[in-house]
């Protein structure tokens, strides 16, 4: 009975560990706990949030048995809308990106002269696809499975 408990035990960890999901719940409490002013605010709330449980029930339970099962079933998490992205390189181009709460991202590219685009990127289950301003399809990618 042992064996066969353990034996279910390592099949599951091996199969559960292909999707682990973007923890959109524990992410975002751990940012606000950033948000709280110096350090030494910020160190203490970290540790009666870790005292308490808090971090271990949004990440186990709510992102862990909820949300990612959504996200991993949905490809989006309801949490995730508004989750950003920046970065700018030597030369002064920048891409900035934010995902939009219909699983959408909204991508503005600006080149260090100053020239920007705006773009929206649309995914299916196995094609990405890249539409201007005004609808218009600018790019297509097919995702490999």
């Amino acid at each position: 009975m042992k064996k066969g408990i353990a034996a279910l035990v390592c099949a599951g960890m091996i199969t559960l560990t292909g999707c682990y999901g973007s923890n959109a719940c524990f992410n975002k409490l751990h940012d606000w706990n950033g948000t709280l002013g110096n350090k030494w605010l910020n160190s203490i709330v970290h540790f009666f949030l870790m005292i308490f449980g808090i971090y271990g029930i949004c990440l186990g339970l709510i992102d862990g048995l909820v949300l990612n099962t959504v996200e991993f079933w949905t490809g989006s998490n309801p949490l995730a809308g508004g989750d950003s992205y920046f970065e700018q390189d030597a030369q002064g181009n920048s891409i900035a990106a934010v995902k939009n709460a219909d699983g959408t991202m909204s991508v503005e590219l600006t080149t260090a002269a100053g020239e920007k685009a705006n773009l929206t990127l649309e995914r299916d289950a196995d094609v990405v696809r890249a539409l201007d301003e005004q609808g218009n399809l600018v790019a297509q990618y097919e995702l490999n499975k």
